[in-house]
């Protein structure tokens, strides 16, 4: 695996139980990553949200086609997905 390549990163978006797998789009609507977990403020945010304290976070995009390449050598879908 290619160290240099990214493969999480954390944000302020407005999730809650429930979002995991949710794409995250960069101002363009370009897929940058999927969401897989939030801390523990980030639980309330069905309630009230707080962007100073809510986090999310998700897989980037290049680490899952650096996965798919490096670790599963998954060729046939990275083809299929335009990776």
């Amino acid at each position: 695996v290619d160290p240099s390549v990214p493969l999480n990163f954390v944000s302020t978006n407005d999730i809650t139980g429930g979002n995991s797998g949710s794409p995250v789009v960069d101002r363009q609507g370009r897929l940058v990553g999927l969401v897989f977990d939030g801390n523990l403020d980030s639980l309330g945010n069905d309630v009230r949200y707080d962007e100073a304290r809510a986090r999310a976070v998700s897989v980037c995009a290049l680490g899952i086609v650096e996965a798919l390449r490096s670790v599963y050598a998954a060729e046939e879908l990275l083809e299929e997905i335009g990776g």
